[in-house]
């Protein structure tokens, strides 16, 4: 069914109409990320951002979690982003709450059980309390919830400014690996017309920044910790400074030659992060996490790529080292291997 754009911005006026002002004389609405967002969620928010302040709503960006990854942190910093803590948000003040790249009870945002959001945009599978969001646009079949968003600009004909253009390329770039991952017609379409817009120096330092100490600390310790199971290799990081190292570690691991699939898991702050990465065609890396964390956790992706995050709270490497060898377990046994584990180095 084709998303009508115009019907959700008409709700949107006509729920926000009857509110208070804020001190500008504009309604407030808070548009979240999923918690360490990435650049397909930063993104998408500063799309739907550009979109509301057409609308004469004054949006608020809000973000849980850190933003960790060398390349993530020189996003917002060179195209500067204006991003509030979501510990620092007043919810209630805030009569229209948007969900990006993520969903109602998926268990990767800071959005309160008790609130439901006005609107949800993703391109993951859609989870139940979804269907009761008046503006809800999924769509799995996308390789990024920017795509939805960069549609919408498009069909409200939103100029695109060099800033805002760099963070779709970006974003569409990461999610896809430039056009190699899990992209469609559209996000063809979207990279080649955003390259002719976009700010490529401010692109090149977005992608090569200077990486911290972690960094290579973390990649020693998964070339020296990585097992391989046959076509699998899996890496035990344990303490990790932020989540998203587990996803950066696990596409770095993917490149061994001898790998179709890896998976890294770590903790951070008592909880427990996984990722999983895949090079082979049909993998369904989403449906085969949720099938390896179960309820024991919230888990979720796409065919090449996923991530989880477990229940509860870990506080010793003793504990990490069950937890990962449980899941490493689990996973062996859905992939069919038989090869027994031989160290990578």
């Amino acid at each position: 069914m084709t998303f009508d754009l115009n019907a959700a911005l008409s709700r949107v006026r006509e729920r926000v109409k009857a509110q208070d002002p804020g001190p500008n004389g504009r309604p407030k609405a808070l548009i979240l990320t999923h918690d360490n967002p990435d650049p397909d969620s930063l993104a998408a928010a500063m799309g739907l951002e550009r979109l509301l302040i057409r609308e004469g709503i004054a949006p608020v960006i809000g973000t849980g979690g850190i933003i960790g990854r060398a390349q993530n942190r020189a996003m917002v910093r060179e195209l500067g982003l204006v991003l509030t803590p979501f510990e620092s948000v007043e919810l209630d003040t805030f009569p229209l709450v948007a969900l990006v790249d993520t969903q109602p009870g998926t268990g990767n945002n800071s959005l309160p059980p008790s609130r439901l959001p006005d609107i949800v945009i993703d391109h993951h599978p859609p989870r139940p309390l979804s269907r009761q969001v008046p503006w809800c646009d999924i769509r799995p079949d996308y390789g990024a919830s920017s795509t939805i968003v960069w549609t919408y600009l498009q069909e409200a004909k939103i100029d695109w400014d060099p800033i805002l253009a760099t963070a779709f390329l970006y974003a569409i770039k990461t999610e896809t690996r430039d056009l190699g991952r899990d992209a469609g017609p559209l996000e063809r379409q979207a990279y080649l017309e955003l390259s002719a817009l976009s700010d490529h120096a401010k692109l090149y330092a977005i992608t090569n920044p200077k990486l911290g100490r972690e960094h290579f600390v973390a990649l020693d310790r998964a070339c020296r910790m990585a097992i391989c199971w046959g076509e699998l290799i899996a890496v035990n990081l344990g303490s990790l400074p932020y989540p998203d190292l587990v996803a950066e570690i696990a596409d770095l691991m993917l490149a061994y030659d001898k790998a179709s699939w890896c998976v890294c898991v770590g903790e951070h702050e008592g909880s427990v992060y996984l990722s999983i990465r895949s090079d082979v065609e049909d993998a369904h890396a989403g449906e085969l996490i949720r099938r390896v964390v179960g309820s024991k956790g919230a888990a979720g992706g796409h065919g090449l790529s996923a991530g989880g995050r477990l229940h509860g709270t870990v506080r010793e490497d003793a504990e990490l080292k069950q937890i990962y060898d449980e899941l490493v377990a689990r996973l062996v046994a859905e992939l069919r291997i038989t090869q027994p584990p031989t160290p990578l180095l």
